[in-house]
């Protein structure tokens, strides 16, 4: 295997930056699908509402990492998982593994998709009032930017490329 391209996320200053931001334009368009979705909500802004939507988003960030692990699993079940924090948030990543474009693009696009029609799920049945949904359904989308930026990497790799997950990024190998 070559080496194709390293991305190193974690120690690049730059790029960590320019996520923080795009994350935060993400979190406005977020609010505006969510929010027309939603319709017309009051958000209750008591310390109640914020303790039970820091709860709740800390859980829905639990069980995104936890699919990403079950999906390196899934693919690789010899694979080692390796779980931390990066820059402070919690992180599943699966060194010295590789996977397929394919396997790759299901490992860092299953967490967004999955939450996202789980929320709305619950929002439409009545399970989560308008204003808890609308905030952790962007707040979640907004968190996803790194594996949004991951995932436009590895689409536009060549093909026939693999993916090795590692602590601080990914690389992208060719055959040759």
């Amino acid at each position: 295997m070559h080496l194709y391209k390293h991305i190193d996320i974690t120690n690049n200053r730059n790029l960590v930056y320019g996520l923080n931001v795009a994350a935060v334009i993400a979190f406005l368009i977020f609010l505006w699908v969510f929010g027309a979705m939603a319709g017309s909500i009051t958000v209750k802004f008591t310390k109640s509402y914020f303790i039970w939507l820091i709860v709740a988003l800390l859980v829905v960030v639990t069980i995104h990492e936890v699919i990403h692990g079950v999906l390196y699993k899934a693919f690789k079940p010899n694979g080692k998982i390796k779980i931390g924090f990066k820059n402070g948030l919690l992180s599943v990543s699966s060194p010295k593994s590789l996977y397929t474009k394919q396997q790759f693009l299901w490992i860092g696009a299953t967490p967004f998709v999955a939450i996202s029609l789980v929320l709305m799920a619950m929002f439409f049945v009545g399970w989560l009032p308008g204003d808890i949904f609308l905030a952790l359904a962007s707040l979640h989308g907004a968190g996803c930017v790194g594996d949004f930026y991951l995932l436009c990497l590895v689409m536009t790799s060549p093909k026939y490329y693999y993916i090795s997950d590692r602590e601080d990024g990914i690389d992208i190998y060719s055959n040759s």
